[in-house]
């Protein structure tokens, strides 16, 4: 059945709205997808999907149009990659409503590699004073692509960020991705050259170990198998665990989990080629 995007104009069903929106978002029709993206930049097709009150009050996941924004982040099409990156450039769907950025700050996840709009306002929404800073740090990770690392290394030299969520982010956000590529260069160059020295040691620890005794009294992050790691990742890692041991002031723990680290990537042999092990 043809799609009928002048439903979402004369509408004021929010099921009817939702179905529409949500066929519109999974397509690859660039006209359908600039329709959406009219109505969902649009203050007035937001309001009639929930009250003003709703906006303030429910969890974003609640909020109707979440089911549309899943859709497009989710969708393999490019149309759909570009709807969520005109929405990034602001509007009304952005607006002041931090759940609605909450939903966008997630759903750009799924563009790989980030484009300018989406760093742009991951920039914004990572701010010291930004309700989704902490959610956006975690998306920068899990994207992992060359610039959503970038911006990582800029908000942790940030001097306005305070330094324990700084830290935080290293044995959370990072140590759960830290089987990515490209995290794995930004590292190299944070542990070598850019950040100090505190956290220099405090990256290279989440990079090589794991402690449960770091999450006292909260939900403990999973790092990712080692095993599972590319070869491209492995080798970064050597890299790093090399320079550490030659270059940096490291106590007795942080020296064996340097160590155990590089013997699990293929040792301290430039002869050896690491193979993932499944």
């Amino acid at each position: 059945m043809a799609i009928d995007p002048s439903t979402l104009t004369t509408s004021k069903e929010p099921k009817t709205l939702i179905d529409t929106a949500v066929r519109l978002a999974a397509n690859d029709h660039m006209e359908d997808h600039a329709s959406l993206f009219v109505h969902l930049n649009s203050s007035e097709f937001l309001l009639r999907l929930n009250s003003a009150a709703e906006y303030d009050t429910l969890n974003p996941r609640q909020l109707r149009v979440a089911k549309v924004i899943k859709v497009l982040r989710d969708s393999q099409h490019a149309a759909a990659k570009q709807t969520l990156v005109k929405l990034a450039r602001g509007g009304d769907f952005v607006g002041d409503n931090w759940l609605r950025q909450e939903l966008l700050v997630r759903a750009l996840v799924s563009i790989r590699p980030s484009s300018p709009e989406a760093i742009q306002f991951w920039d914004a929404q990572s701010q010291p004073t930004s309700v989704n800073r902490h959610i956006t740090i975690d998306m920068l990770c899990e994207n992992a692509s060359e610039p959503a690392m970038v911006l990582l290394e800029k908000k942790l030299l940030d001097p306005g960020q305070e330094p324990e969520y700084k830290a935080i982010w290293i044995r959370d956000s990072m140590l759960r991705n830290r089987n990515a590529p490209f995290l794995l260069s930004a590292s190299e160059r944070m542990i070598s050259k850019t950040l100090p020295p505190d956290l220099r040691l405090l990256l290279l620890e989440a990079l090589c170990t794991y402690d449960r005794e770091w999450y006292p009294g909260c939900s403990r992050p999973k790092p990712p198998p080692r095993a599972l790691a590319s070869l491209e990742a492995r080798d970064t890692l050597r890299t790093i665990c090399r320079y550490a041991k030659e270059q940096l002031p490291l106590t007795p723990e942080l020296k064996l989990a340097v160590e155990t680290a590089l013997t699990e990537v293929g040792g301290d042999d430039d002869r050896f080629t690491p193979r993932p092990r499944f």
